[in-house]
């Protein structure tokens, strides 16, 4: 009975008898820090990969002393090619890519915010164009809950026909993260027709390209001084388009338009 008595005293509580601890394993202890870590560094490689911008991008976005007087002459070119296109016969423009970015780092903020502000992505900022042969490269800052990153495209851009214009994406991303081209195109295509453009994509040779053109309408401006249908029209066409390293050249012509006559040539 003493022995029962001894057993029983040696016994905790819970019945169970007195043994070692089990200690505490090393990779137990460590266990939360190493995930706190591996978050940590998914976060900053997430970070990265949206914080860096693609390489034209750095290149173009910085603007000169001179940008002023380039976004003034991108405006005297812009002004130019409207009033050519308002007289009869052939008129044709170049344009730098300097120009057009001091245009759109300087003129486009100042003047015409509503331009940029906020989209569906976040707030735009700084614009940016590159020109290669046959191809435009194009980027915006985008801001979302105070991550900003560099939303682009790289597409090839063609003349179908007078007015026609056949854009394909080779490449987009934002910032080192690759986004498919068939979103993107289709992104476009919806931003043109809200513009009073026609979009309609296709597919050819394996590729989806999407193709803009300028309706008859938007194409049209009043000439003479005579008004209703008997007012002449003038339409203006793009016949031309060439895109070289850091240039792009338009060429078209205007011509005169009787409505009435073209009417009566479109009845059977």
């Amino acid at each position: 009975a003493k022995q029962q008595n001894d057993d029983d005293q040696r016994k905790p509580a819970s019945g169970r008898p007195d043994g070692p601890k089990q200690p505490v394993r090393p990779a137990a202890r460590w266990l939360p820090l190493v995930i706190v870590v591996l978050l940590l560094g998914l976060l900053l490689i997430s970070w990265l990969v949206l914080a860096t911008p693609p390489a034209f991008y750095r290149r173009v976005v910085g603007l000169g002393p001179n940008a002023e007087a380039l976004a003034g002459r991108f405006i005297t070119e812009a002004a130019a090619v409207i009033a050519a296109a308002d007289r009869e016969g052939p008129w044709g423009v170049e344009m730098s890519q300097d120009a057009i970015n001091a245009w759109l780092g300087r003129d486009l903020p100042r003047n015409h915010p509503e331009l940029l502000g906020r989209s569906a992505w976040g707030r735009l900022a700084r614009p940016r164009i590159e020109f290669a042969p046959k191809l435009a490269r194009i980027g915006i800052e985008v801001t979302t809950w105070g991550v900003r990153a560099v939303a682009w495209v790289e597409v090839e851009v063609g003349l179908r026909a007078a007015n026609q214009f056949a854009l394909t994406v080779r490449r987009a991303g934002l910032g080192s993260l690759p986004l498919p081209r068939d979103a993107v195109l289709r992104e476009c295509a919806n931003r043109l027709a809200k513009a009073g453009l026609e979009a309609e994509m296709q597919r050819f040779r394996d590729r989806s390209l999407l193709l803009v053109t300028v309706p008859e309408p938007l194409a049209e401006r009043p000439s003479g001084s005579a008004q209703g249908p008997r007012q002449p029209v003038r339409r203006w066409q793009i016949e031309s388009l060439r895109i070289d390293q850091a240039v792009l050249t338009l060429a078209g012509s205007s011509r005169s338009i009787d409505r009435r006559r073209a009417a009566n040539r479109a009845t059977p």
